[in-house]
């Protein structure tokens, strides 16, 4: 058997550290990540190492925007909160016109839907014959003697295969030939414990 490897790890302590340090190390990793694209979040790994996201370049994507604020923060400067951004050519209150306009008119197609497509319950199970609670059609629990006799409820064919085999033994034969067994694997059994005592 042999001894487990363990994976390499670092540990890194949680001590705390300055303001003025945790901006050092901070400013170091943006500038660093401008030229080696495996220190973006978003970087893309290909067969011949990693490269630049497509949409953010060198300079990063969204996180590494929210990183340079972090670090504008650390160094005392207050930055506006950045507003949500709108959808492109629209105004807010025309979205919000826009929204209401559409849920009147969905509200309108399935007021209509409801008016045109649907009917009366009742009618619909007349129109398919379907039969209604109470009124069942005649039943009864016997077996139709039909199925009987073409063996498909009777589970003969099982029977019928061991029958051709080798004939039917009674019950008291096959009890006696189970004791015969029984009492010949019990001979064996102790002659077995006998050989290893021995």
């Amino acid at each position: 058997m042999h001894a487990e490897t363990l994976a390499p790890h670092r540990l890194v302590s949680s001590k705390s550290i300055t303001l003025e340090d945790a901006s050092s190390i901070l400013e170091k990793y943006l500038t660093n990540s401008e030229v080696h694209s495996h220190l973006h979040p978003d970087a893309l790994i290909t067969p011949s190492g990693t490269t630049f996201s497509a949409q953010g370049g060198p300079a990063g994507g969204v996180v590494m925007h929210n990183l340079r604020r972090v670090a504008a923060g650390l160094k005392g400067n207050y930055l506006e909160p950045e507003p949500t951004p709108e959808p492109e050519g629209e105004d807010q209150n025309a979205l919000v016109g826009a929204n209401e306009s559409q849920d009147d008119s969905i509200n309108k197609k399935v007021a209509g839907a409801v008016d045109v497509d649907w009917q009366e319950m009742s009618e619909f199970e007349r129109e398919e014959g379907v039969v209604e609670v109470g009124e069942l059609d005649d039943r009864s629990n016997f077996v139709a003697q039909e199925e009987i006799e073409a063996g498909h409820l009777s589970g003969e064919g099982k029977k019928r295969k061991k029958e051709e085999e080798g004939g039917k033994l009674d019950k008291a034969a096959r009890k006696k030939a189970k004791k015969a067994k029984d009492k010949e694997f019990r001979a064996q059994k102790e002659k077995a414990r006998a050989e290893q005592s021995a």
